[in-house]
């Protein structure tokens, strides 16, 4: 019953009870939900192992305490529940899927649920834009401007809730798009462009639709990531280079530009989250605070948390993402040892490369311990392999780390450090690693906190160099 739930929660969540009415918000069905849902959850938080072994868990529990500590420390004794009251319905959502994803069917039928409520705001979204049905809330018209006056309007596509700007839905969406290939089905054309790739054009429209200059950039990134291992990196990066291009000609972003001078209020933004740093390094300014020292937010998910939480409640943010994504890598490059390709002189080549539309062997056809030898009429050596089976497809590995990267690019043009999206993706994928738990659980005991500072010092030091290049 929790999983269901689960599974329900996120597909309201997504979709928002908001898109129904005002008053909606005012039922906090929501709310109510998530409570329910904790209380079937609370069997499988007490009885799964993963759960106390997962160091994504303990990253989560310290940075809910991080968020509640900002506000302490900054006076405000009461607002640890004031910031948790706001924080924990994302937070639910991490833990749910890590609760109740016991299983590789579970893991694909709650990532596809989540895909699907995507689709159906997508839908909603393109009646608005090209039917008028519902227009005011799935179309934000927004003018554009230049030093002579108003140049215009443009119309760019919304969801409802949380993702009534057209920037969070571009990048749910942007998520939603790798992850849509976990039901890619080798040799099987037809329901595959059913099923995957008339889909994935409709969410590439509505990504377009939304005019999103950080989705243009994350796009191009992610596109890099999928094709570089069959093209190659210099191919890939002039390729992705070509595209960005086209995009631009193509008027992807709307008439809004991508250089320094269009980005200046949020450099601006950034240098006052610096100086916010610097007033309280450790603890931040506390928890929602950006706003009340600056006109507007950070447009920055790292300068935000830094500012807010100060080094403390950051380490633990990047730390969650540093942390998933080192495990992934790890169990990647795992299964990409497992699966040897014969070549055609009939020797083993290990060094097969897969993409995130590559397919692997039913989980029925586990990669047991074989001796090496040679079968008649056929050119096929078996290798020795692995005792622990590939649980989890690797396709399925490559398709959630690129949704994972994709986040967290865009991210970097946005204010989302505590929005749900992040806590859905790291959510299925600590899911996911442990589910390939014998090959994950030595994978970063002892480097993650050197890897976790060295990004965090990268991050502030690409901030701090952009905010000083502007002046």
């Amino acid at each position: 019953m929790g999983f269901i739930l689960t599974a329900v929660y996120i597909v309201v969540t997504i979709i928002s009870p908001e898109q129904f009415g005002p008053e909606w918000a005012n039922y906090h069905a929501l709310t109510y939900l998530a409570g329910i849902t904790f209380l079937f959850s609370l069997p499988m938080i007490f009885s799964r192992t993963q759960l106390r072994s997962s160091i994504q868990t303990f990253l989560m529990l310290g940075f809910i305490f991080a968020i509640a500590l900002s506000a302490v420390a900054n006076g405000w004794i009461g607002g640890a529940f004031a910031t948790w009251q706001i924080f924990l319905p994302s937070a639910a959502v991490f833990f749910f899927i890590v609760a109740n994803v016991t299983s590789i069917r579970r893991l694909k039928i709650l990532t596809l649920a989540a895909v699907a409520s995507c689709l159906v705001v997508v839908v909603e979204a393109l009646c608005g834009y090209y039917v008028g049905f519902r227009a005011d809330m799935f179309v934000l018209q927004q003018s554009l401007y230049t030093p002579d006056g108003v140049l215009g309007q443009l119309a760019r596509l919304r969801g409802a809730g949380f993702l009534n700007d057209p920037n969070d839905f571009a990048q749910i969406l942007l998520i939603a798009l790798p992850l849509l290939f976990m039901a890619w089905q080798k040799r099987r054309p037809a329901a595959n462009s059913l099923i995957v790739l008339l889909p994935a054009a409709v969410l590439l429209w509505a990504i377009y639709l939304t005019h999103s200059r950080g989705a243009l950039i994350a796009l191009a990134i992610l596109g890099l990531m999928a094709a570089q291992k069959r093209l190659g990196t210099i191919t890939s990066v002039v390729l992705i280079a070509v595209l960005i291009v086209g995009l631009v000609a193509v008027n992807f972003t709307g008439g809004r530009g991508i250089s320094v001078i269009d980005g200046a209020d949020r450099l601006g933004a950034w240098a006052s989250g610096l100086e916010m740093f610097k007033r309280a390094p450790l603890f931040g300014i506390g928890f929602g605070a950006f706003t009340d020292f600056n006109d507007i937010t950070a447009h920055n998910s790292f300068v935000l948390c830094l500012a807010e939480l100060g080094l403390v409640g950051t380490t633990l943010w990047v730390a969650l993402q540093v942390t998933t994504i080192i495990n992934l890598n790890r169990i990647i490059s795992q299964q990409r040892k497992w699966h040897i390709k014969p070549s055609s002189a009939g020797n083993v080549d290990r060094k097969e490369e897969f993409t995130f539309l590559d397919a692997v062997p039913d989980s029925g056809e586990s990669p047991a311990t074989a001796e090496v030898g040679t079968a008649m009429n056929t050119n096929v050596e078996k290798a020795i392999e692995p005792a622990h089976q590939p649980i989890v497809p690797i396709n399925w590995l490559l398709t959630m780390r690129l949704a994972l990267v994709g986040f967290v690019m865009t991210s970097w043009f946005l204010s989302r450090s505590y929005s749900t999206p992040m806590y859905l993706m790291l959510g299925l994928a600590t899911a996911m690693i442990a589910l390939q738990r014998p090959t994950a659980k030595s994978c970063i005991r002892s480097r993650w906190l050197f890897l976790t500072l060295a990004a965090e010092a990268v991050a502030l030091i690409c901030v701090y160099g952009m905010v000083h290049l502007r002046s």
